[in-house]
């Protein structure tokens, strides 16, 4: 070959096999990895450059731009690199890592725009360049560029029709620039009519790169939708899931648009009866390798819904001890039911976290210079520190008796504040925040991604959402507080931060940021509740990002809790728990349906899980007596065995897929009626028995619903003189004199233990618990 520019095209066609889902059908797959440049981009590239350089003066002195997500930057690097043109690439910051460096050592100069615009705030930004500077600037602009299509019409198409004698039926492309289906559409028109052409389309929302939804973002102008046989849309997940499929079944190791490709090849192929069918695998796999395309953490890692992706994404620790945190209970009401339901699913996320080898760091921040709790110190007549203590020590006790995990921290934010004050110096010094009036704010417009996680156009907040209009003078009503200036009230009772723009009291946001910043480490998980969505979340990612090098990875929100009567007041969390009769059916309570949905309070709602949770613990004290006991085998217990060893997986698998436990809960419940249905028959033997308390005190290590305190004693589990009194009792009682029966009761009861009377015979519970049976 002369030059490296004559090796584009003629790139190899190889047949699927392991993945053809229709013998009827042939599947070939063109590689334009095979390009010199490495993607399908090479034909289009050197199209461009060279109608450039015959119509629009690209020549010395100027410079080749151009809007990209990747691969067409690549390819155009290279010509350019082998013509000597110096080039500058806009492309989104959230394009792989791999692409950037292949540009840069090609020589290109690469402008970032914000990743949540896309392929179109790189368009936007391109476009401007070539109107200010015409002068300077070549545009590509490879989505209006009719070489874009006459690249394939001359080269991909023909290929095609060659390489398979004519016999082709059907080509399917993914949509990006969409010169690749357009130019060989119009090639295959005329070399056959009958040869159906196939856009392939992601979702709206996706996170393909290089490929285009047509209704969420500019339509390129060289694509007509009416040219194409019929558009297939695929979903990222399935798009990646093939990406992977090829390399294990096929040898062939392909990027994002590729799989995509593939997946809506599959099910176009599973539709026809026979035929011929091309697809484009665009480019290789190897500029993805920053990204979680192949790394396959599904395979070991928890799937939680994160609002920056609109989309379940896995939950990748950045190290043995991911931080995960959340915004605590209001000081005024820290039994709100709602706080205490999120922090349940953290507990057994960070359950299940510890299991997989990791030491979770769960934190949550309790405001406590906040305006509640100044109005609550007031009524009770105590200082805020002592108010703040109190309220620490009882918020502590409630989570103890709710089973959280005593490595569940629950900070106060006075205790942040030096930090608080450093993150608006460094806030302010960055130009990203403002004092006016004794007042620190931080100025929105400075955030170009601010309303991201919201999915809220900054620029069509209504004024005065953000909080605070009439009370605070500030530049834009977008902006936030961070420092508000102390009222005289506040500086009289001296609950104030003394600082260099007076005497000042940090807001909501500013305390939340600053517990996390001090105490959370590396910022794994966020979830708060629903009422925190917006402003909340969005201001605590701007204080993070512009003062702290805090990216929290996934952000997550938990529905509320709602009174099934509209306008009636929700009880406080210790309030249903004594309803409920404890604190271990109300966690199962709290969990009975999926965090992503409101969970509805009602007395008849209470009663169904107490009832659910009695026969758990009814099945428990049974199995406990009859694993201590000597029933003889009945031969059960493959199956047995084998029923419990699914429990385990089964929770595993829901928790792992969006803490989905409200899936488990069926097979538990049909777990245990079976298992009781064994002891009911006398059926279940030693052996069974045991097994099922071992798989269920391994699920409890995680969900800790069951009352062990609560459950009888077996005969070993108490002494001697209690096992001859219960039978000098069962004496007593066959011979009617209750009397004596109720005064061996009250002795057992004076040592320490307590008999019930059950179905099944008298049981013994230690002293001050309480049984979960039903009572002859």
């Amino acid at each position: 070959m002369s030059d490296l520019l004559s090796l584009i095209g003629n790139t190899p066609l190889v047949e699927i096999k392991a993945l053809s889902p229709n013998p009827g059908v042939t599947i070939l797959a063109k590689l334009e990895m095979s390009n010199p440049g490495g993607s399908v981009k090479d034909r289009v590239a050197l199209a461009m450059i060279e109608r450039a350089e015959k119509f629009e003066g690209l020549g010395p002195g100027k410079t080749v731009i151009e809007a990209t997500s990747g691969n067409t930057g690549i390819g155009l690097a290279m010509v350019c690199a082998l013509k000597k043109y110096p080039i500058k690439l806009i492309m989104p910051a959230s394009a792989s890592e791999e692409r950037k460096m292949i540009m840069r050592a090609y020589g290109a100069e690469i402008v970032l725009t914000p990743g949540h615009l896309s392929t179109d705030g790189a368009i936007e930004e391109a476009y401007r360049l070539a109107r200010d500077f015409p002068e300077k600037y070549v545009l590509m602009d490879q989505f209006n560029n009719p070489a874009s299509i006459e690249a394939h019409y001359h080269t991909t198409g023909p290929e095609i029709w060659e390489q398979t004698g004519g016999s082709v039926t059907h080509v399917a492309a993914c949509l990006g620039t969409t010169g690749t289906i357009m130019g060989i559409t119009r090639r295959m028109r005329e070399l056959n009519p009958e040869v159906r052409c196939i856009g392939i389309e992601p979702y709206a929302g996706h996170k393909i790169q290089g490929l285009k939804n047509m209704q969420e973002s500019y339509p390129p102008g060289i694509y007509s939708k009416k040219a194409l046989d019929r558009i297939i849309h695929v979903r990222d997940d399935d798009a990646w899931a093939m990406c992977r499929e090829l390399a294990r079944k096929e040898g062939i190791f392909v990027g994002m648009s590729s799989g995509a490709a593939m997946a809506g090849v599959q099910q176009l192929a599973r539709e026809m009866q026979e035929g011929v069918l091309v697809t484009i695998l665009p480019d290789g796999g190897e500029r993805y390798l920053s990204t979680p395309l192949y790394s396959i953490p599904e395979l070991d890692g928890i799937k939680i819904y994160d609002l920056q992706k609109r989309k379940k994404a896995v939950l990748q620790c950045s190290g043995k001890k991911p931080g995960i945190f959340t915004p605590g209970p209001r000081t005024n009401f820290f039994q709100d039911p709602d706080f205490w339901r999120r922090a349940v699913f953290l507990d057994v996320l960070c359950r299940r976290l510890a299991q997989k080898g990791h030491d979770p760091n769960p934190v949550a921040a309790v405001a406590d210079f906040d305006d509640r709790t100044l109005e609550c110190m007031r009524e009770k007549g105590v200082s805020r520190e002592d108010f703040s203590r109190e309220t620490l020590d009882s918020i502590r006790d409630l989570a103890g008796r709710i089973k959280l995990n005593r490595n569940f921290n629950f900070l106060p934010a006075a205790g942040s504040l030096d930090t608080g004050i450093e993150m608006c110096n460094k806030l302010l010094s960055r130009g990203l925040a403002y004092e006016k009036l004794r007042c620190v704010y931080f100025d929105v417009g400075r955030d170009r991604d601010y309303g991201l996680l919201a999915g809220i156009d900054p620029e069509k907040i209504i004024s005065g959402k953000t909080v605070d209009l009439e009370d605070y003078v500030k530049d834009s009503p977008r902006d936030f507080t961070l420092l508000k200036r102390a009222s005289l009230k506040d500086l009289k009772e001296e609950n104030v931060l003394k600082t260099k723009w007076g005497n000042v009291r940090p807001s909501w946001y500013l305390q939340m940021a600053a517990v996390a910043a001090e105490n959370a480490g590396h910022l794994d998980l966020v979830m708060a509740g629903e009422a925190h969505l917006f402003p909340h979340l969005d201001n605590l990612l701007s204080i993070w990002k512009g003062s702290t090098s805090l990216r929290p990875q996934c952000w997550s929100l938990a529905l509320p809790v709602h009174h099934q009567e509209k306008g009636e007041p929700l009880p406080g969390i210790q309030e249903m728990a004594r309803e409920m009769g404890g604190f271990h059916p109300l966690r199962m309570w709290l969990m009975s349906v999926s965090y992503h949905r409101p969970l509805m309070f009602s007395p008849k709602n209470l009663e169904m899980w107490v009832k659910n949770w009695k026969r758990l613990q009814e099945l428990m004290g049974k199995l406990k007596i009859c694993a201590r006991g000597t029933r003889p085998d009945k031969e059960t217990g493959s199956e047995v065995e084998k029923q419990c060893r699914e429990l385990g997986p089964a929770l595993s698998g829901c928790l792992d897929d969006d803490l989905a436990l409200y899936k488990f809960w069926p097979q538990l419940f049909e777990f245990c009626r079976k298992m009781q249905k064994l002891l009911d028959e006398n059926l279940m033997d030693v052996r069974d028995a045991g097994s099922c308390l071992h798989h269920l005190q391994g699920l409890d290590s995680i969900l800790k619903i069951i009352d062990w305190q609560a459950l009888p004693l077996a005969e070993n589990e108490y002494p001697v003189q209690i096992s001859e009194l219960l039978q000098a009792r069962a004496r007593a009682k066959e011979a009617k004199d209750f009397v004596a029966a109720d005064e061996l009761r009250d002795r057992a009861l004076s040592s320490g233990f307590r008999l019930v009377d059950t179905r099944d015979g008298t049981r013994v519970y230690p002293a001050g618990s309480k049984e979960n049976t039903e009572e002859k």
